[in-house]
């Protein structure tokens, strides 16, 4: 695991009590509510409500993925509905053609969210926390409401209008947009891109959500504010990030990196045809996965048969392949490919014979594979993913793809490349080793801040920055001032001027007259 010495955000709205009981369970007692519907970013929050309950925290959990096996002090509330569609192996290229990813999201769980979870009975529950998505942010109204601490959860490295929120200082020369597709270092172009992407996404987001507005005065009064001064409430923000992996950018102490929270041991087992397939790779082999969502068997059919091509021609090296229908692919899959509906995925990553992962970009997966130093090619396909792979390529990690323009020269070069450039492992193996290097894991580090806000309570951690206005924030207001001092002084200046001018031409005057007198 990780080293102990030398991934729209999860909201947790936070009532901490200690008790002077000895039984572990007292201390926290925490409410998470998941309205989020995609299952690769429920496994962050999960980890972290698992890790919780081991600590002796009372945890209840309303999400739509409930636990497989029952946990000590970990309850279970399911808050599925015919309304909501849950996001696991069912994003069809078309769907995925057209996909609008926060609005879509937005639009869900607005609409249904609150009806699903019953909102009286949420706020009469004594003693919770809440952890709430991202896209959701009028579930930020239970906190000023209950006047507790609030604490989110971003399952990616972090949002524009979240990251804007906390009052953090913001250089687009050096921290990129998340949607903007690029990473740092930023050419001119990418910087100037950045520029804008920035904040239409902060802008636009607000936009988006603005029908959240409604449903806050609905529920909770006409007084309260909309959700982008909501926001400000947060009191702490984990997230998914690695000043290592990810890059250096300027946080507030409110802010803390996680980054890798989601990876842990696990006693998942490859099925035997699969371990069977993978200890046999004598020439080593490729994990080809877009994740809990993608369904690659529905990609056109030009695209799948370009995949069997090069996958023949890298022949004895095998090739695991994640396809949720495999009966769907269309005929004549190579001899050298296995496919699997599901997979253990850090099992597979972690297998001695894996020598490349094909990935979708996908934060969670590809922290997976940089863990076990496992080199890559990206195909982004939405959302943050674009920048994930651009930054695994800037790190000499990855090869990134650009879809849906992909030809079969580019992923095979592509493919010969990272399995047969040392390289890519090299820079891999270092990167791993810098990923893990943390002074505590993520885990302990998430708890000792959730449990440091209920020691020294709200706003122990907020920036000054979040309360000011926004020209205030900018210095606006000290640049005025500088130039009204400066248009002042040049004013008096030129009076001056124009004073000595006048005073010199009377002088001169008077000595001519006096001298020809």
């Amino acid at each position: 695991m990780f080293v102990k010495s030398g991934k729209c955000a999860l909201l947790i709205l936070v009532h901490l009590y200690i008790s002077v009981s000895a039984n572990p369970i007292d201390g926290l007692r925490i409410l998470g509510i998941f309205p989020q519907t995609f299952r690769s970013h429920f496994t962050m929050n999960e980890r972290l409500m698992r890790g919780l309950a081991a600590r002796g925290h009372r945890v209840d959990v309303y999400s739509h993925y409930p636990l497989k096996e029952p946990m000590e002090n970990y309850t279970d509330h399911s808050i599925r509905t015919p309304n909501i569609t849950t996001y696991l192996n069912n994003l069809h290229y078309e769907r995925l053609l057209k996909w609008l990813g926060i609005v879509d999201m937005s639009l869900l769980l607005h609409r249904y969210a609150f009806q699903s979870f019953g909102l009286a009975q949420l706020q009469n529950f004594p003693n919770f926390n809440i952890f709430q998505p991202y896209t959701a942010s009028c579930y930020l109204a239970f906190g000023r409401r209950l006047n507790i601490p609030l604490v989110t959860v971003e399952t990616l490295s972090s949002t524009d209008w979240t990251y804007a929120s906390m009052g953090n200082p913001r250089n687009l020369a050096n921290v990129p947009s998340v949607y903007g597709g690029q990473a740092s270092p930023m050419t001119f172009v990418e910087r100037l891109k950045n520029f804008f992407m920035t904040y239409y996404v902060e802008y636009g987001y607000y936009y988006f959500v603005r029908d959240q507005n409604a449903l806050v005065k609905k529920y909770f009064g006409e007084d309260y504010p909309p959700v982008s001064e909501l926001i400000k409430d947060v009191d702490l923000m984990l997230i998914n990030y690695n000043h290592m992996l990810n890059g250096i950018k300027p946080l507030t102490p409110a802010v803390v990196p996680v980054g890798g929270l989601h990876i842990a041991e696990t006693n998942n087992k490859l099925s035997e045809r699969t371990q069977k397939f993978l200890d046999g790779s004598e020439n080593g082999f490729v994990y080809f996965s877009f994740g809990s969502m993608v369904r690659i068997e529905t990609f056109p059919k030009p695209m799948l048969e370009m995949f069997y091509n090069a996958f023949r021609k890298i022949a004895p090296t095998r090739v695991l392949w994640k396809i949720v229908k495999p009966e769907e692919l269309p005929t004549g899959l190579p001899d050298n490919v296995l496919t699997e509906s599901w997979l253990p995925q850090m099992e597979v990553l972690k297998h001695k014979n894996i020598r490349a992962f094909i990935t979708h970009g996908g934060l969670m997966g590809t922290m997976e594979a940089i863990y076990n130093a496992v080199p890559m090619i990206g195909f982004p396909l939405f959302s943050d993913q674009y920048m994930n792979v651009d930054l695994y390529k800037k790190k000499g990690v990855a090869i990134k793809l650009e879809w849906p323009n992909i030809t079969r020269e580019s992923f095979e070069f592509a493919l010969f490349e990272v399995l047969n450039n040392p390289l890519y492992k090299k820079e891999a193996k270092k990167l791993s080793l810098s990923f893990r290097d943390v002074p505590m894991s993520p885990m302990d580090t998430a708890a000792y801040w959730i449990e440091f806000i209920a020691r020294n309570g709200k706003r122990s951690l907020r920036s000054p920055l979040v309360d000011m206005p926004w020209w205030q924030a900018s210095l606006l207001d000290v640049y005025a001032a500088f130039l009204v001092v400066t248009i002042v002084a040049l004013y008096t200046i030129k009076i001056i001027v124009w004073l000595l001018i006048i005073l010199m031409t009377k002088v001169k005057s008077y000595f001519n007259k006096t001298k020809r007198d």
